[in-house]
């Protein structure tokens, strides 16, 4: 090869480092979007979040999909609602919440899936693409928290 210009030469090394810092980028990003992805998975499945013990005068737990009371008499829990009977869920409230968690979960598992297209296409378009549906999991994820319009992003 023939000898560089001095501002080929920086361009050369600017565009190694640019490449490898966005290389270091993908990978931190992914990892960030398994982490979030692990979240949402155990958010939508577990069936309990709050609850108390069983020695609290009336004891019971609830999450996103179910609710369980406790007999103050008998020490036993009652547990309604499940997340493949949409009527048993306790209220609209929480049949809404359920469905844009579940509507959040699987975009972030689909963006995890898409981390695969940086084999078959430009890493920037497989970037905006993943931006996207996270953008579109963590509005719909986080969403009309106050009922009133505003939200958090």
């Amino acid at each position: 090869m023939g000898k560089m210009l001095p501002a080929q030469e920086a361009a050369k090394i600017y565009h190694t480092n640019y490449v490898r810092n966005a290389r270091a980028m993908g990978v931190l990003w992914a990892l960030f979007t398994l982490c979030f992805a692990v979240i949402m998975v155990v958010t939508f499945i577990q069936p309990y979040w709050i609850g108390d013990s069983i020695d609290t005068p009336q004891a019971g737990y609830f999450g996103l999909f179910s609710y369980c009371i406790g007999n103050a008499l008998t020490g036993e829990l009652i547990c309604k609602g499940s997340p493949l009977d949409f009527g048993t869920i306790p209220s609209s409230a929480f049949k809404t919440a359920m469905f844009f968690v579940g509507i959040s979960t699987f975009l972030i598992i689909g963006c995890i899936f898409c981390f695969s297209l940086f084999f078959f296409c430009n890493a920037a378009t497989v970037f905006k693409v993943c931006a996207w549906m996270q953008l579109a999991a963590c509005e719909w994820g986080l969403g009309d928290l106050e009922g009133e319009g505003k939200t958090l992003l």
